[in-house]
């Protein structure tokens, strides 16, 4: 990158602080907000991240985070007043204390528990060693924990799918995670456009580290193909998926470069 545009980038990020009342903030969880560590359960937003999205939420028209993650886990370890909370891609929210579920996951819940239970019963899961995350209205298979992860994604996959169709759920794939859910569609992009939508917002910030924020990012350049303002932020790593650095206006260095970028949003 060039120190123009380094200086384009930093002066459009000026230019949608200085609309913050209009502006709103999207960000995502897992590898943005909290570095990605090999258990789920033990993912934390960095010192003072918290505290941080506390005054983003007095300046901007809105402030979320979207995840894969059920709404109570994002509250529990990131509790800020005035944030919004939606879990399983926009499927579940806790907004203001008071909380939103769609009503086809309570249906599909007895899916997602059978689906569970096979999937304990796998071969390739069960001696791999792969972690299952109960998501209560979906289920997560992880292997960065696993000693070898590659020998094992192509059964673990043929697994999951086969589970998947026999209790009528879908797979969504990530880094290192397999996820069966109900096949309600809903992604980070349909996410955004209701945080856009509900909060009037004429701009829009999204912040992301993996493919399943491409959608946001969809969703972030149809506002500005509407006459609105966007800003697409890819947090890097080791494992950023190149479509996603290919996409976005603005790179930072994994998720202290993202508490740094928010911080100047601030200044």
């Amino acid at each position: 990158m060039t120190q123009r545009d380094e200086a384009m980038r930093t002066e459009h990020a000026a230019r949608l602080a200085a609309q913050a009342q209009t502006a709103a903030v999207c960000l995502d969880f897992d590898g943005t907000l909290a570095p990605i560590v090999d258990d789920p359960n033990e993912a934390r937003p960095l010192p003072r991240t918290v505290e941080l999205l506390g005054h983003l939420t007095a300046r901007f028209a809105a402030v979320a985070l979207l995840s894969g993650r059920p709404a109570d886990y994002l509250v529990e370890h990131a509790p800020a007043p005035g944030l919004r909370y939606l879990g399983l891609y926009g499927l579940q929210e806790i907004r203001d204390g008071h909380r939103w579920v769609d009503p086809r996951l309570e249906a599909a819940r007895s899916a997602v528990m059978a689906a569970q239970q096979d999937l304990r019963e796998c071969a390739a899961v069960r001696d791999s060693g792969a972690y299952l995350e109960d998501k209560q209205y979906a289920v997560a298979i992880h292997t960065r924990r696993v000693a070898d992860p590659a020998r094992w994604t192509a059964a673990i996959t043929e697994e999951a799918r086969q589970v998947a169709d026999r209790h009528g759920l879908e797979v969504l794939l990530g880094k290192l995670v397999w996820e069966l859910r109900p096949a309600v569609r809903s992604d980070k992009g349909d996410a955004v456009r209701r945080v856009i939508a509900e909060s009037n917002a004429r701009s829009v910030i999204v912040a992301g580290d993996d493919l399943g924020d491409l959608p946001a990012f969809a969703a972030a350049l149809e506002l500005k193909g509407r006459g609105g303002d966007a800003l697409r932020v890819a947090v890097d790593s080791a494992e950023a998926p190149p479509p996603l650095l290919d996409q976005a206006d603005v790179i930072v260095d994994g998720p202290p470069g993202l508490l740094e970028f928010l911080r100047r949003l601030l200044a």
